[in-house]
């Protein structure tokens, strides 16, 4: 809410009515939107509800996160926004969110965007064993930033898993947040993910335990 702003943009927001999956594209171009942040899982939906001739001028950016995107949804998101660049982010709540990105290519990869990068002040790792995996071994993405929470509100165990001290460094209160997620690095040197190291899933970009 506050970025827009501080940022010398206008925050827009869509009424009850605007959002209805029929109609939110419309909106977006009848408001001249020029970037947008959403969960691919929604953005599917809504190109799913739209005509198919539906094509918009106005949008300059776009940002997925939450879930892993795919690329048709990318190539169906650029048929209807021809002029806009399209960005993977990634980082969970407890890095408060976004700590890699990816600018997608056209055509993007298929079939899932990797992550990326990490953004400045940010080192993304992936750990096996307690060492670091060399380019195409599989491991646990693992976070190093100073832009991340203390743990869990009462839950010392869960945060001990998580929160662990940084191994390679005798600061202690250098912390790395595990994810959780399995993933490697690509030959380029970006971040993939390839799944989940337990059985947590997403729905609609939000993380959900099934116990």
């Amino acid at each position: 809410i506050l970025l827009p702003l501080t940022s010398g943009a206008t925050l827009d927001l869509p009424t009850e009515e605007d959002l209805d999956p029929a109609r939110i594209l419309s909106w977006i171009a009848e408001r001249g939107i020029t970037l947008l942040h959403t969960v691919p899982t929604l953005a599917a939906a809504w190109l799913g509800a739209a005509p198919l001739e539906f094509r918009a001028e106005s949008l300059r950016w776009t940002f997925f996160a939450g879930e892993p995107l795919l690329g048709p949804v990318v190539e169906r998101w650029r048929a209807a926004f021809p002029r806009t660049a399209v960005v993977n982010l990634y980082g969970p709540t407890e890095t408060t969110l976004a700590k890699c990105f990816y600018r997608v290519p056209d055509p993007p990869v298929q079939p899932v965007q990797p992550v990326g990068s990490p953004l400045p002040q940010t080192q993304a790792l992936i750990l096996a064993g307690g060492r670091q995996c060399g380019l195409g071994e599989v491991g646990e993405i693992v976070l190093r930033t100073p832009f991340r929470s203390l743990g869990y509100l009462n839950n010392p165990e869960e945060s001990r898993l998580r929160f662990r001290p940084n191994p390679f460094t005798d600061d202690a209160g250098d912390l790395l947040y595990h994810t959780g997620d399995r993933g490697r690095f690509r030959l380029d040197g970006t971040v993939e993910i390839l799944g989940r190291l337990d059985e947590q899933m997403k729905i609609r970009g939000v993380r959900v335990e099934p116990a």
